[in-house]
């Protein structure tokens, strides 16, 4: 009877720590049908291919449902770490995943803003020219009237002329300074384009970078793993 009470003993604690060491891994959450993957968005959308006011509305709105389902993930994902041994180096692992993620579809949203921006601009600026274009050709056929020499010298007649005279000048210099505007604006248009392919560029670079230190660490934890412990 005397070895009964420590065998048992022995057999509650190698119970115990099984339990321990075998908490069930982080089942990552599933995945909707509907649910737009990061990837296959910036598939979708590469750099410059957004080149119509539809398509941009359309990537904005499939931007912030990617983003909504991102979100939506992470939250699933966090309530899985809190399950497994290994708390804080599995949420380290998804909020780098949730970085990376929201990180790849923003030049997308910067594409598609920049180009709604500008084709409102541009669409204002084109009934304002037509609006200053059909302005200046009434103000030019007026001009081109004979002027009723009764009244020339003197009298209205020689004023409603300077008047109609005054207002093509105008109409005039009004479309020269559109054209001029015109002209600016799709130098910066050029220059906002060459801007937002960098901008790109340096993202996809950070992503790739950090993907790479993801594998580096993945690697390094795996070779670590491997390496059998020292005899003492």
């Amino acid at each position: 009877m005397k070895y009964i009470f420590p065998t048992c003993l022995g057999a509650t604690f190698l119970l115990a720590g099984n339990l321990v060491f075998a908490q069930p891994a982080p089942v990552a959450a599933e995945t909707p049908d509907h649910v737009y993957l990061p990837k296959e968005l910036v598939e979708r959308y590469p750099a410059d291919s957004i080149k119509s006011n539809e398509v941009a509305e359309r990537a904005v709105e499939e931007v912030n449902k990617t983003r909504a389902d991102i979100e939506a993930r992470f939250v699933a994902d966090q309530k899985a770490c809190y399950k497994v041994f290994f708390t804080t180096s599995c949420l380290d692992k998804i909020k780098e995943q949730r970085r990376l993620d929201l990180v790849s579809i923003k030049p997308i949203e910067l594409e598609a803003n920049s180009y709604i921006r500008h084709a409102k601009v541009d669409e204002r600026d084109r009934r304002l020219a037509e609006k200053n274009a059909q302005n200046a050709a009434k103000a030019a056929a007026n001009a081109d009237k004979p002027v009723d020499e009764r009244t020339a010298k003197d009298g209205p007649g020689a004023a409603e002329e300077a008047q109609r005279k005054a207002r093509a000048e105008a109409y005039a210099k009004r479309n020269t300074e559109y054209a001029e505007k015109q002209r600016l604006l799709k130098e910066n248009e050029a220059a906002d384009a060459q801007k937002r392919a960098e901008n790109v560029q340096r993202y996809e670079e950070k992503v790739r970078a950090a993907e790479e230190k993801q594998k580096e660490i993945a690697r390094k934890k795996a070779e670590k793993a491997n390496v059998p412990a020292a005899k003492p």
